[in-house]
């Protein structure tokens, strides 16, 4: 009898995204991650999605702002319909900066509670004993004292990464993960989100 390592993959949605955007392949299928990222003595867990809904001013909001945000909207319960996909979301608030050339303030969206939500979830894995190995799926430093604190754990950590034109890694992530496996183009192009027809009559919870 041969053993199957069980795999659970926490993904970066925005990391994603902007990779996607970066290679102009749109979305990415969540439950096609498994094709790409599992090797052939492991099995699929689940898949852990982390994202946020993008910003929306209160006053103000354009077309364009509220197509983006119901699209992701959409995208999401299509998402949650999907068997082993778990969304957690995080939020997108306006952050104060000012531009370096004429000292005029101004507003950029920034993601918030993503990166602890998956600190979360990788320790809390890892130290269950769930699952025999965690796939991380994103590029963020913030990341490395979760992957620091499992290591000591039963559960072996792997980075998925891209590190490519705009889209680039953490080297001290990269570093501190024990297995690496580096993704391409041609690997997102395998992993292309569809639009749904139709939705089923009945959604499978996972937690």
């Amino acid at each position: 009898m041969i053993f199957l390592m069980k795999v659970a993959i926490l993904a970066d949605g925005m990391y994603l995204q902007h990779a996607c955007n970066m290679f102009g392949i749109g979305h990415i299928d969540p439950t096609k991650l498994p094709d790409i990222l599992l090797r052939d003595d492991e099995t699929h867990h689940r898949t852990y999605w982390f994202d946020a809904l993008p910003y929306l001013p209160k006053v103000g909001a354009t077309l364009e702002q509220r197509k983006r945000r119901n699209d992701k909207h959409a995208y999401f319960d299509a998402l949650r319909y999907k068997e082993r996909i778990v969304i957690e979301e995080g939020e997108v608030i306006p952050k104060q900066a000012t531009c370096h050339y004429c000292n005029r303030e101004f507003y950029v969206p920034v993601q918030k509670m993503v990166d602890v939500k998956m600190s979360v979830r990788l320790v809390s894995l890892a130290w269950s004993e769930t699952v025999e190995k965690i796939v991380l799926l994103t590029g963020d430093a913030d990341l490395v004292p979760a992957v620091k604190d499992v290591e000591q754990s039963k559960t072996t950590v792997r980075l998925a990464y891209l590190s490519e034109g705009t889209t680039q890694t953490s080297k001290t992530l990269i570093r501190e993960c024990p297995e690496k496996h580096q993704l391409t183009k041609e690997d997102l192009e395998k992993c292309i989100w569809h639009e749904p027809t139709d939705k089923p009559e009945s959604n499978q919870k996972t937690t």
